[in-house]
């Protein structure tokens, strides 16, 4: 991020930022090698630092981990304490401080090509065939080549697949309705989350119009799900 980028932030207040600074936690805690926000939080009389890990809006509490030496720190602070937020190691995440200013661009080195999202694909297929006892076939539709950033979402959203069927796949009356209709689940990229039965098949939406921000929880996908069920 350079200079002139950081001159479009808006201000924010302190309850804004937590909420983006948990936004960007749980993306990030999915990931293999997670890169928690670093944080230093000043209160009316002291101040606390460590990597955001959780905020919890109905206790109000937020929760910083560090380790050192291999011995583990925690921090909880109240949130009506707080007087100032310093971060970093957010870079990748402007777009979510920008009010929608800078918009995102992922990593290269995240961005799969065709052929990677496909064996993706197949590995997917396997692992759910094996939890449901049954084969589904998996498919990301769009026109045309996709761009570098609709193959970027498209792996998050494979991601998203996983933990959602194995949800499905854990809850028995789930298992057993969505086995019953379900043959094949296809995905696409737009401006909604949406779930639609399509004779044998399911056909999801999810929405991108605020990047990863605006994709569905598992359990708000499930539930999408099994509603055509």
């Amino acid at each position: 991020m350079d200079f002139k980028t950081m001159l479009q932030f808006p201000v924010l207040d302190t309850n804004q930022v937590i909420n983006i600074l948990q936004d960007i936690a749980d993306i990030e805690r999915k990931e293999d090698r997670p890169r928690m926000p670093k944080v230093t939080i000043c209160t009316h009389g002291d101040s606390a630092s460590g990597f955001f890990v959780n905020y919890d809006a109905e206790k109000k509490v937020v929760l910083l981990c560090d380790i050192y030496d291999r011995d583990a720190q925690f921090q909880y602070i109240q949130v009506h304490s707080i007087s100032s937020i310093s971060f970093s190691n957010v870079n990748k995440y402007g777009y979510l401080l920008s009010d929608g200013k800078i918009p995102f661009t992922p990593d290269p080195s995240e961005i799969p090509t065709v052929l990677q999202l496909k064996k993706d694909i197949k590995a997917l297929e396997l692992e759910v065939q094996t939890a449901l006892d049954k084969e589904i076939s998996i498919a990301f539709r769009y026109d045309g080549t996709p761009e570098d950033l609709d193959k970027y979402y498209a792996s998050k959203v494979l991601s998203l697949l996983k933990e959602t069927l194995s949800k499905i796949a854990s809850d028995h009356l789930a298992k057993e309705a969505f086995t019953a209709a379900i043959s094949t689940v296809e995905f696409t990229l737009g401006n909604k989350n949406t779930s639609t039965l399509n004779k044998n098949g399911v056909v999801l939406t999810i929405d991108t119009t605020k990047g990863l921000k605006s994709y569905p929880k598992a359990t708000t996908l499930q539930s999408l799900i099994e509603k055509g069920l």
